[in-house]
């Protein structure tokens, strides 16, 4: 297959997925007028269209449909050819894309990735403040940081920490509105709470633990969990967070204690493939090793702080 020919089936791929030759060229880095090129050349090449074209954008054909599972099973190919050369250099130096949520990436990571550049010096880390719809088998990343744990057999995964979560206020927002004794006194609207916007994670729990609310209960709706600590922060409300997050901020006063809260757990994830590149390998490692000995900093500040740990 010659470079023109990958070329073709890389960018009746991207059409296909996403729906226009525009959105198709924004996704794969080139021009309109590029991708255009290599429809019609392939069109032409095959006699018959591939897609038919309306105002609402590219629809596959029927002869097109039947193309792509070759061309599918041609770029699984070319991803896992390039991720096992990848694999195979035994270089220490040079860089690893890692994926992280944004709770990770500003509150747990930093500390982890300056003691690993200690040790690892010649390794540069790319991070990607992301975990939604980072797909390693298109080697969006080397590693990726998940709430989510996948089950496909050729990813290699595994737990990184869990999380326990609490309702907090800033003792002036307390001083305020009055300490709520309750969480029937918490959501009878004489409270601002702070809650999610689309993940549904504060209404879901409140289901849980028999409480049924709606949006309309919410004073401010964000899915930015940093977002969420700042307005804790500017005495704006209540809200659940990290128990590791809240002892950053000795202001923050943790309300009913006894309510248990579904944890989360947090997964790293690398491709099978890939796993044997010393560089991913030895970031994988340090950061599962990383997590373990510093499990205090993410689930147990009613504890007490322990003397600082020495550096891996």
């Amino acid at each position: 297959m010659n470079s023109m020919e990958w070329d073709s089936i890389r960018i009746f791929l991207a059409v296909v997925e996403e729906g226009s030759m525009s959105a198709a060229a924004q996704v794969l880095g080139v021009s309109q007028p590029t991708v255009s090129r290599y429809i019609l050349a392939l069109e032409e090449k095959v006699g018959v269209n591939l897609f038919d074209r309306s105002c609402s954008g590219l629809k596959v054909t029927e002869v097109g449909a039947g193309l792509l599972d070759s061309a599918k099973a041609t770029a699984r190919g070319a991803e896992s050819f390039a991720r096992q050369v990848n694999a195979t250099s035994e270089h220490i130096d040079g860089h690893v894309r890692l994926a992280v949520s944004e709770v990770v990436a500003y509150y747990f990571l930093p500390d982890a990735i300056r003691a690993f550049n200690r040790q690892f010096p010649s390794i540069e880390v790319e991070i990607l403040i992301s975990d939604q719809g980072v797909n390693l088998n298109k080697r969006d990343a080397d590693l990726l940081v998940s709430v989510e744990k996948p089950e496909q057999p050729d990813l290699v995964v595994s737990h990184l920490f869990e999380g326990r979560l609490g309702f907090f206020a800033h003792r002036d927002y307390l001083k305020e509105y009055g300490k709520p004794g309750s969480l029937q006194e918490l959501h009878a609207g004489t409270h601002q709470i702070i809650g999610d916007d689309c993940n549904n994670f504060y209404l879901r729990e409140a289901d849980r633990i028999g409480r049924t609310l709606s949006k309309s209960h919410f004073s401010f709706r964000t899915d930015s969990q940093r977002m969420q600590v700042e307005l804790l922060n500017a005495r704006a409300g209540v809200a659940v967070t990290l128990l590791a997050i809240a002892e950053k901020y000795p202001d923050l006063v943790r309300l009913f204690p006894e309510v248990a809260l579904q944890p989360f757990n947090w997964w790293l994830i690398c491709h099978r493939d890939v796993n044997v590149n010393p560089r991913i390998h030895n970031l994988m490692t340090f950061l599962s090793q990383w997590f373990q000995q510093n499990k205090w900093r993410q689930w147990k500040p009613a504890e007490g702080r322990p003397k600082r740990l020495a550096a891996i």
